[in-house]
């Protein structure tokens, strides 16, 4: 039971530094937890912290660590979906938020990457197909429709 407790303490401040912006610190916690007992989850968290500080490729490690931990973890693929996109590597991209889709087809920040990788490398069908799912899902369709237009004028 200390040792749970612990844990959660652990985690908790984690999250708190990483609220802060204090990426480096909640590192350090999120390390402590996973010497405790090891999650994907924490895993992934620490993907993120890294993917802040700017070392994307030690977040894109701990994302592949986060889903061999845990290959159901959407959220972990979604993230290693978004590192992907940010380095415009979009056929990455679209794969690893097709693999988070199949975590949870629902996903709206996956489905609304697919739907903007596939217009960005000119799938067509498949960025309307994805479009409409992630409006389904609640994403809002204007706001993929002005990002790519941001997109557009920055090309």
């Amino acid at each position: 039971r200390n040792t749970a407790e612990l844990r959660a303490v652990t985690v908790f401040t984690a999250l708190s530094f990483y609220d802060l912006g204090k990426f480096e610190e909640s590192l350090k916690h999120y390390d402590a937890a996973r010497k405790i007992r090891d999650s994907s989850t924490l895993a992934s968290n620490m993907g993120l912290c890294c993917n802040r500080l700017g070392n994307y490729s030690r977040a894109a490690e701990l994302y592949e660590e986060a889903i061999q931990l845990d290959s159901s973890n959407a959220f972990a693929y979604n993230n290693l979906s978004a590192l992907f996109f940010a380095q415009g590597e979009y056929e990455n991209a679209l794969d690893a938020a097709k693999d988070a889709l199949e975590c949870n087809e629902r996903m709206p920040q996956a489905l609304s990457t697919a739907a903007i990788c596939c217009k960005l490398l000119g799938y067509e069908e498949d960025y309307s197909h994805y479009y409409r799912r992630a409006v389904a899902a609640g994403y809002d369709g204007d706001k993929i429709k002005q990002f790519l237009k941001q997109l557009d004028s920055k090309i």
